[in-house]
């Protein structure tokens, strides 16, 4: 049933190419596409190639063949690096072509130098380091897989890395240093999990199994045989499956458990039929044939080690003839059959003779090629220097223009920050001179004044007048001094001198103070302060601070509130904030003047009291400034003609 649906997909898979070639691979059909189509065509056979190698191979090589028409009639020379490269995959790893995929790979190998196309010659290289490790040319496998390994590691190519690891790996473990390959496997398996290649660390881990199976370390050959194979479960690689099931059938071989081999032989051997795979084939028709050695079953063994030897022959494939004449003659030993086994051993020195002298001139024939091959790669080398170089060089220019970017902008930022500064020095300075100019001379010619006529009246012994000067002089001297302490505090404010000291207060105490110092100007102008406080508890915060906000706020409300009026200050906890209110039930304000009540710049005067009292308009500006240094808010809500009430805000610290 299997079959019938794997001939059924076959089937399908080739009248599909033959329906792909009559839509584009005629040449009339390509005249009418544009140039880009014919590359996306060209793009989508090879593709096609590479994602069928492993389920049809035949089918592969026929999408490859139509791509390299299409290259080749369109002069799409960059691409024929590629495709030249999955073909000769797909006929030396899946078809075991060996003769068949040696143009493919030379022809990779010279349209790679071509192109300078660094990844490519590196994948050729690995390729034809594939090709003579199959065909037991080790000196020649080592060579090329050492060239790819190097060109992949300049390239930082992690996948090519680990592909040219693997085959170096192989070259080691045919020379029996069993320590190097092993190096060499799991460093390709550290690079293939870091790129979550799950197929690759299976086929890995496959390799890691056989090396540990030739070591003697079946326990270890075995934990890797069965990984592997859950891998290719997962993946669904019917060959790497195969591959192991005949590891763990070896495995159970050595343990002399040889009914389970027998088994695991069979299983593996129905996969390897299910995809043709001859290669797979010759493994488990020596792993039978020495089962049945075992069991005294002298004819059967012979009939599949002759078809394991016809189909290493008919494959050129070199290592595996020395292995099943190998297998001859360890089969006729276990069968006691001395002489038998001396003329297989014999057959097996002959035919290492005559690889050994066809290693020999492939050596030859690949010397004559070398200095070419290495001074074309020398070049493509130097180009591929030049062009890191120039990448180099590109991302310091670009690196550079982002500083040289970053310093005007941080410059431009800079002159804006700085003429911002200089602009509100300037509304500073332009307060000060107000202030100096019109409301504090108006306190000092007041007492100029009143002085004049209180000397006058001294020297005219007129003493009725006496404590009426006296008074408005008294007066004069007070309000110039509010006047002086509120301009120094509003200019500490606006350079930034007054810092911010929390210390362990009481609000109590706070209210207490400030009720003493106002009770006097409260009396005097017959408005009632009531405090209010429900916040027991200490907190940190600046006592000055809080002492000169509302002590300026207090100020503000005596001044707009009529005789009779009351003002209250409350002190409450909201969540994580303190807030304290200052309300009166006095004059009010606009709200437009609400709007702009905290903008010193914009307040130059303000409006005068119901005793004709004459201010700065800093008051406010004063306590905007220093409740930001105290990290609050404050706030104001007013009715003109019902009063006032100015909230301030600020966190509450324990």
């Amino acid at each position: 049933m299997i079959r019938f649906h794997l001939c059924l997909t076959n089937c399908l898979l080739l009248c599909c190419s033959f329906v792909t070639f009559a839509q584009s691979g005629s040449k009339n059909h390509t005249e009418f596409l544009s140039k880009e189509e014919i590359n996306q065509k060209v793009r989508d056979l090879s593709n096609e190639c590479w994602q069928l190698r492993e389920i049809n191979s035949d089918s592969a090589i026929f999408f490859g063949e139509e791509a390299l028409h299409l290259a080749l009639d369109n002069n799409l020379e960059k691409e024929l690096p590629r495709i030249y490269g999955y073909l000769s995959v797909v006929q030396l790893h899946y078809q075991y072509k060996t003769k068949e995929s040696l143009p493919y790979l030379h022809a990779a190998l010279e349209y790679s130098l071509k192109q300078k196309d660094s990844t490519q010659l590196a994948y050729s290289y690995n390729n034809l380091g594939d090709l003579y490790l199959i065909t037991g040319n080790i000196p020649l496998s080592l060579q090329f897989s050492e060239y790819s390994l190097e060109l992949f590691e300049k390239l930082g190519n992690p996948v090519g890395e680990s592909y040219s690891n693997v085959n170096v790996g192989l070259v080691y473990r045919a020379k029996k240093d069993y320590k190097l390959a092993l190096d060499y496997l799991n460093r390709a398996k550290l690079l293939l999990e870091n790129e979550n290649n799950e197929l690759g660390v299976g086929a890995i881990m496959l390799e890691i199994a056989r090396t540990y199976e030739e070591k003697g370390n079946l326990d270890l050959a075995m934990d890797f045989y069965q990984r592997a194979y859950n891998k290719s479960q997962i993946s669904t690689n019917v060959r790497y499956a195969a591959f192991s099931l005949n590891g763990m059938a070896n495995i159970f071989y050595f343990q002399k458990e040889y009914e389970k081999a027998f088994a695991y032989y069979q299983n593996s051997l129905k996969l390897n039929e299910e995809r043709n795979h001859e290669y797979g084939l010759i493994n488990d028709y020596i792993g039978m044939a020495l089962v049945y050695a075992q069991n005294k079953k002298r004819a059967e063994g012979e009939v599949l080690l002759q078809k394991a030897l016809e189909i290493a022959n008919r494959l050129s494939l070199n290592s595996k003839i020395l292995n099943v004449y190998s297998s001859f003659a360890t089969f006729y030993t276990i069968l006691n059959d001395y002489k038998k086994s001396t003329e297989s051993y014999n057959m097996f020195l002959t035919q290492y003779d005559s690889i050994y002298s066809i290693q020999q001139s492939e050596i030859i024939n690949e010397m004559h090629n070398r200095f070419a091959i290495r001074e074309t790669l020398s070049n493509t080398e130097k180009e591929l220097n030049t062009r890191k170089n120039e990448e180099v060089y590109l991302v310091v220019i670009i690196m550079l223009m982002f500083l040289i970017v970053g310093v005007l902008l941080w410059q431009y930022y800079s002159h804006r920050k700085l003429n911002r500064k200089l602009a509100k020095i300037n509304q500073t300075k332009d307060k000060l001179f107000s202030v100096i100019s019109h409301d504090l001379k108006n306190p000092f010619n007041t007492l100029i004044g009143f002085s004049n006529l209180l000397l006058e009246e001294v020297k005219m012994k007129q003493y009725e007048n006496i404590e009426e000067f006296t008074n408005y002089i008294y007066q004069s001297a007070t309000e110039g001094l509010k006047l002086l302490t509120n301009l120094l505090d509003w200019s500490r404010a606006q350079t930034g001198a007054i810092a911010f000291h929390p210390q362990s207060i009481s609000i109590s105490n706070l209210f207490d103070e400030l009720s003493s110092f106002f009770a006097s100007e409260g009396k005097k102008y017959d408005v009632k302060i009531e405090f209010q406080n429900t916040i027991d508890e200490d907190l940190k915060a600046d006592s000055d601070i809080l002492r000169t906000i509302l002590r300026n706020l207090i100020s503000n409300a005596i001044k707009y509130t009529k005789e009779g009026g009351l003002i209250q200050l409350q002190a409450q906890r909201e969540d994580s904030n303190v807030v304290i209110t200052v309300e009166d039930d006095g004059t009010g304000m606009s709200e437009e003047i609400q709007n702009s009540l905290f903008d010193a710049t914009k307040t130059t005067s303000s409006i005068r009291g119901i005793h004709d009292e004459q201010g700065t308009g800093l008051g406010l500006s004063i306590c905007a400034e220093l409740i930001k240094v105290h990290k609050g808010s404050i706030q104001v809500s007013s009715v003109l003609g019902k009063g006032s009430i100015f909230t301030i805000k600020f966190p509450f610290v324990e």
